[in-house]
């Protein structure tokens, strides 16, 4: 399977909303200052992480991520990776799972 996944028109998605996407296993963000794509991977065993008003949170094992995907307690030993988000030639939102970004990377559109 790619891991380039064409998911819509950034008009798809609500400002200051945030979306689950089960198919690329991400929490796509949308706030005034762009987009952004957060793995729903727990970087402990890869159980997959529900978002709440704290952060993130793995049912497995219980770490909790902040907003940004930062580990606030074990045993996660990593931050969530936020990956690359782009706008194809026809106006599509293209998450690339292949292709993190620095935290805070946000694509304007």
């Amino acid at each position: 399977a790619s891991l380039r996944s064409k998911i819509g028109a950034p008009s798809d998605f609500a400002e200051d909303a945030i979306r689950y996407l089960p198919d690329e296993r991400v929490f796509l963000h949308r706030e005034r200052e762009g987009f952004y794509a957060i793995s729903a991977i727990c970087t402990h065993l890869g159980c997959v992480v529900t978002k709440d008003e704290e952060g993130f949170h793995c049912p497995c094992h219980g770490s909790v991520f902040d907003d940004a995907g930062n580990v606030i307690a074990g045993p996660a030993p990593r931050t969530l990776p936020w990956y690359e988000v782009t706008l194809s030639a026809e106006g599509q939102l293209v998450v690339d799972r292949a292709r993190t970004v620095p935290v805070g990377t946000r694509l304007e559109a």
